[in-house]
């Protein structure tokens, strides 16, 4: 399944986290400042209470210096113990062993606490004796200060906590309405194609739209759009891709949907359309599309092909209905319908194409290409004039295999040189095989326009002749149209230089194309190959009848032998031959069959030695 653009409006998420960013940072820094504050507090008053005990201590020292005696009434009040090595000396009333033996063991210029209070201890040591004085204070509990003050500034850091919460609203609501405008801009540059300004394939696969009971989804592709970018530049290409796409917005109608899917793909998702209705809307949308769109000064025909597939019968998934109606329009392009709905063998076919497109290059090698033969026969007597071999892949999962299903692979593969050398091979061989039993019918091979521009395919041909020693004039190669128009010039060489090695050219599934008639101005041919369209709608007295003669006429005035391709019915034959059209090939005369068939109808038949003169 292809990626989607999931786009999420996240305005509300967006402005919970910046809340709560805000909120969590301003908590965390207010009670860092208030931990941070209480401690640089404490260390101030410690230092206040030392600097204020220090000089009160130079009064005490005084007076021991002079051996004035130490009287409650002339200390400093805070002073609780003075002593002189291990001597208590003040107060002399009132021991306190405790306190004295905490003040000789902790560290001098250092708190402790005794009895839930605080005390300050200071060593001193005097010129006058040689015994070290200790002083301890009682230290005052200033913590309760600490906390008013810590206090106050815990308020005003909620105070600040409030107002940064507001402030962080205000951002919010400023930096959500700015990721909610970019947000749009980026959806829009996301879903919408630049070009023609239609929701683009990624809009169509995350769509929501398809959750319904019944829909149609259509998928156009224009007809020869790289022929007009090639004629006349991107430029021009990019202006019809625009004025398309607003024509098909338009037939669309109000309830559908149009995306530019890609390049020159588009498609219509029409949700409230019944089955029923599908197929003669996307006739209609079709004869539309193909009116005269006006560019500047020009007006221009585009063609497209378009395949279908409906909701829910062909998927109930954008990508599984993008998917089949997409095989759909292959298939209608290739055959030129115009219009093709979905159906579970288009499905099968694709499946198997995939998985023949990675085993052509190994049944190459285990020759599993084997060549079948159709027989060509003069209509009046049923006489055998020649055969065109077909190839068959037999494969060994899938059974025997029509061309339709891989002669396509193979031509956009890169054995395609190979595959025709093998079956020019092949058809050599098995003209050689006949030739020794006396039977000289001539075999026609199917080339590609790939073949005639491979520079090193006339050698081979060569090389071919040279070395199996048969008559030139019994291989022919068939062309189609389309092979032969690829380079006229290419193709005019090449047919030459088969018309000088003596075989025969003929044109296939002649006068389905637009050009048909310039072939029998520009290349030299022996034969050309009426398509078998024309013989299915053959009628007496009606128009294809009329085409039909005038087709067989021309070529008879340039010489040139007609065979009618498809014919199975002796109506069709009779006829043929009052259009004075004397060949054919078709299953009235018989089906593909491998070449032992072929075999036994020449011994069957007393016509079978004579080579065709031509």
């Amino acid at each position: 399944m292809p990626h989607k653009v999931i786009l999420q409006h996240s305005k509300a998420n967006l402005r919970k986290r910046l809340m709560l960013g805000t909120v969590s940072l301003s908590f965390i820094l207010i009670s860092t400042l208030c931990f941070i504050g209480h401690g640089i507090l404490l260390e101030m008053e410690q230092a206040f209470e030392k600097d204020t005990f220090h000089r009160h201590a130079k009064h005490v020292l005084a007076r021991i210096a002079n051996d004035t005696p130490l009287a409650a009434m002339s200390m400093p009040p805070d002073v609780v113990l003075v002593s002189m090595g291990n001597t208590q000396v003040y107060p002399q009333q009132k021991p306190l062993p405790t306190l004295l033996s905490l003040a000789t063991t902790v560290n001098s210029d250092s708190f402790f606490a005794l009895n839930k209070r605080r005390y300050y201890v200071k060593k001193y040591t005097t010129q006058q004796s040689p015994k070290a004085v200790v002083i301890v204070w009682q230290a005052y509990e200033l913590s309760g200060i600490s906390s008013r003050i810590i206090n106050q500034l815990t308020l005003a850091g909620f105070i600040l906590f409030g107002l940064a919460v507001w402030v962080a609203m205000i951002m919010s609501a400023f930096i959500a309405k700015r990721f909610e405008k970019a947000n749009q801009t980026l959806e829009q540059l996301a879903l919408q194609d630049p070009l023609t300004h239609l929701l683009n394939r990624h809009a169509l696969l995350a769509s929501k739209h398809f959750n319904l009971a019944h829909g149609a989804l259509f998928f156009f592709d224009l007809d020869r759009f790289r022929d007009i970018n090639d004629a006349l530049g991107h430029e021009m290409g990019d202006r019809m891709l625009f004025a398309f796409a607003q024509r098909l917005k338009t037939l669309a109608g109000p309830t559908a949907y149009t995306y530019r899917y890609r390049s020159d793909e588009f498609v219509i998702w029409q949700p409230d359309i019944l089955q029923e209705d599908v197929l003669s809307h996307a006739f209609r949308l079709l004869y539309d599309c193909r009116d005269p769109l006006q560019i500047g000064n020009s007006a221009f025909e585009i063609g497209c092909s378009i395949g279908v597939a409906c909701l829910p019968d062909h998927g109930q998934r954008p990508d599984t209905l993008v998917r089949n109606a997409e095989n759909a329009m292959h298939r209608a392009k290739k055959l030129r319908l115009g219009v093709q709905m979905y159906s579970d063998r288009l499905a099968l076919n694709s499946t198997i194409k995939v998985t023949l497109r990675s085993q052509l290059r190994s049944a190459l090698q285990n020759q599993e290409f084997i060549l079948y033969y159709q027989p060509k026969a003069e209509i009046g007597s049923g006489r055998l004039i020649g055969v065109e071999a077909i190839v068959r892949w037999q494969h060994p999962d899938e059974g025997l295999l029509v061309p339709a299903l891989f002669i396509d692979l193979i031509e956009q593969s890169g054995i395609v040189h190979a595959f025709t050398r093998y079956t020019v091979e092949q058809a050599v061989a098995q003209i050689q095989s006949w030739s020794s039993q006396g039977h000289f019918v001539p075999v026609s091979v199917n080339l590609s326009a790939y073949n005639l521009m491979d520079s090193e395919f006339i050698p081979f041909i060569k090389h071919c002749l040279e070395t199996t020693n048969i008559d030139p004039a019994l291989l022919e190669f068939e062309l189609t149209e389309s092979a032969t128009m690829v380079d006229i010039e290419v193709s005019k060489r090449v047919l030459t230089a088969f018309r000088e090695m003596g075989i025969k050219t003929s044109i296939d599934d002649f006068g389905t194309g637009m050009s048909s008639f310039a072939y029998l101005r520009e290349l030299d041919i022996n034969t050309v190959k009426l398509d078998q369209s024309f013989i299915r709608d053959l009628e007496p007295n009606s128009r294809t009848a009329k085409i039909v003669e005038s087709i067989v006429s021309l070529c008879r005035n340039l010489d040139i032998d007609v065979i009618a391709e498809g014919v199975e019915t002796k109506a069709q034959a009779q006829l043929l031959t009052k259009l004075d059209c004397h060949f054919a090939q078709g299953y009235l005369y018989g089906k593909p069959t491998p070449a032992k068939n072929i075999t036994t109808l020449m011994q069957s038949s007393f016509s079978n030695k004579r080579r065709l003169s031509r």
